[in-house]
């Protein structure tokens, strides 16, 4: 039998002590105009000053220190500059400065929506692109869902179906569609496969499989992977809550379809989270792995109205039902920023009210009180070192549920976004870690760089271009 709610004990974990949490109106109101696929937005640049981009050596002292109330503090301080109203608007609402960014469809020209959009005129340069209307997201399956498997059947969608798109702030976006010099003094294009794949056979003889690499981001360059799925438009919507591995039926691999607290989403208004009553249960659906439930309006997650084109986007990705007018909510993303050589990680992802249990893989700790619904409805953890300790043994823990929980990834609920991404390389097949029981050796483990590869400075989004 369902249960209706949560017990006493439950419900204070979730709600935060028994507290209501209120949230504002996130979202803009219904509107009579059709709603477009595609927008000229400009890309603001995250706001620079003292605390971004951090200067290398304060990064460096937070995590030889293993000061994580610092390192927290720096990943909730970019998660708002991310989240400041950009003076852009699309389809009425004004958007957050990340999502004015370039996607990997204004960056690669090889992507498949970037392929069909050569059938009709298509700038030549980024900077034309940019200036054109495009579209801000496009909702795909993530890389992590099918690595490693060959049928879409295979993939973990069932009531958590989601989509993931890489965006790029301006000075990534720049690096990567610029002609980059190398080996033999010739350019090489970090946009394209086969450009990859140049400079992947022009090192001379005896070069290093350290010194195979592409060159490194400039200090500005960011790289985010947001993650959405859908709200209905009327109705309630059921969305998982991560409540940890305990809390579902697969607790060795806990995907989202198999989380056993839901929330009942409303597609509007405001109010508090609370315990869905035994109505709105049943007049929500099926409900999957759902065993206990809460109700949450919309207003607590980031949220846009979908385009026809991006309803069908979507629906084409998930397998799923997805309509004109419903919501695209964001559940979670990744977000890496060049301040240090080896990249700062920090990953978020939707928490209404109080932490998991045990704060596992991350919380709301150190929070900043000025952060706003319904950015302050997200949890995080962060990874700025593959260790605890500096030369230490203990590995960092940092996954996002949303992601790292599938079944494409080996061992992700002892992942680190560090160790993942330091392995993404061309020339040769790039797997993800079988584990993370050690440290990974940057760029000389043979068992990830060889003389036949070459490394791309962390990112996948350069490695899997095509």
């Amino acid at each position: 039998m369902r249960r209706i709610g949560l017990t006493a004990t439950a419900i204070a974990v979730v709600l935060g002590g028994g507290g209501a949490y209120l949230a504002k109106e996130a979202v803009s109101k219904p509107t009579a105009k059709p709603l477009l696929a595609a927008a000229t937005v400009t890309p603001v640049p995250l706001p620079t000053g003292p605390d971004y981009p951090a200067p290398p050596a304060v990064i460096n002292g937070w995590i030889a220190a293993g000061d994580t109330t610092a390192i927290r503090g720096h990943a909730w301080s970019l998660w708002q500059a991310m989240a400041t109203p950009s003076g852009q608007f699309f389809n009425g609402q004004q958007l957050p400065i990340w999502e004015t960014w370039a996607t990997s469809d204004d960056v690669f020209p090889g992507t498949p929506a970037a392929l069909k959009a050569a059938l009709r005129p298509r700038a030549a340069t980024l900077a034309a692109r940019l200036a054109q209307p495009r579209a801000l997201r496009h909702f795909r399956v993530p890389h992590q869902f099918h690595h490693g498997l060959s049928t879409k059947a295979a993939l973990p969608f069932g009531n958590a179906a989601v989509t993931a798109f890489n965006k790029f702030s301006p000075a990534a976006a720049t690096f990567i569609d610029a002609p980059q010099p190398g080996p033999g003094g010739g350019t090489y294009s970090y946009a394209s496969a086969a450009g990859l794949a140049k400079l992947n056979a022009s090192w001379p003889a005896g070069t290093t499989p350290e010194a195979r690499g592409i060159n490194e981001f400039p200090v500005e360059g960011v790289e985010l992977k947001p993650v959405f799925s859908t709200v209905k438009a009327t109705g309630l919507t059921i969305q998982p809550l991560w409540q940890g591995p305990a809390a579902s039926t697969n607790p060795n691999n806990p995907t989202p379809d198999t989380w056993t607290t839901c929330v009942l989403v409303a597609p509007t208004g405001v109010g508090a989270v609370r315990p869905a009553t035994r109505a709105e249960i049943a007049s929500a659906g099926p409900a999957g792995a759902c065993k206990t439930f809460l109700y949450a309006p919309l207003s607590t997650f980031y949220a846009v109205r979908l385009s026809a084109a991006e309803a069908k986007e979507f629906a084409t990705s998930t397998g799923r039902a997805v309509a004109e007018g419903d919501f695209a909510v964001l559940q979670a993303m990744h977000v890496s920023t060049k301040e240090i050589p080896f990249w700062t990680w920090q990953t978020f992802w939707w928490q209404p009210g109080a932490d998991t249990p045990n704060g596992f893989p991350g919380s709301k700790q150190n929070q900043p009180a000025s952060l706003g619904a319904p950015w302050n409805n997200y949890a995080a953890c962060a990874a700025y070192s593959q260790t605890t300790t500096v030369d230490g043994s203990t590995m960092q823990v940092c996954f996002n549920p949303y992601l790292e929980t599938s079944s494409g990834i080996p061992a992700g609920l002892t992942s680190n976004c560090m160790s993942c991404h330091g392995v993404a390389v061309v020339g040769g097949k790039a797997p993800y870690p079988p584990n993370y029981n050690k440290p990974i050796a940057f760029f000389t483990d043979p068992a990830y760089f060889t003389t036949r590869t070459t490394h791309t400075d962390f990112s996948w989004a350069v490695a899997n271009a095509q």
